[in-house]
């Protein structure tokens, strides 16, 4: 579910949930078992499925870890992308960023 839209210069929005990506890892480490990080995610279903089978005993909560670690940015439940705080910054200071080869990057 992708929730970008258009915004008045003509450069895609992308809507930012409130949610905290450091927040969402650490209780994924500390109660990923009981699917607490689902409900985080506003995933209320697949947090009880995530909390009757142990969270997969224990693989869907590894898998769950190492995908919001190593994966593209985990969504919330209404589709916002949830970031850390430090990325938030970067981006509200309006700076020009580019990749590891130099390119510049187009948020």
């Amino acid at each position: 579910m992708e929730h970008s839209m258009q915004g008045t210069s003509g450069n895609p929005v992308v809507a930012v949930s409130s949610k905290s990506k450091n927040t969402l890892v650490l209780l994924s480490i500390l109660l990923g078992s009981l699917g607490v990080d689902r409900f985080y995610r506003g995933q209320v279903g697949l947090g009880i499925v995530k909390l009757l089978t142990l969270g997969g005993c224990g693989i869907w909560a590894l898998v769950d870890t190492l995908m919001y670690l190593l994966g593209d940015l985990p969504r919330d439940s209404e589709g916002r992308v949830i970031v850390d705080p430090k990325t938030v910054e970067l981006f509200r200071a309006n700076v020009r960023l580019v990749d590891h080869y130099g390119t510049p990057l187009n948020p």
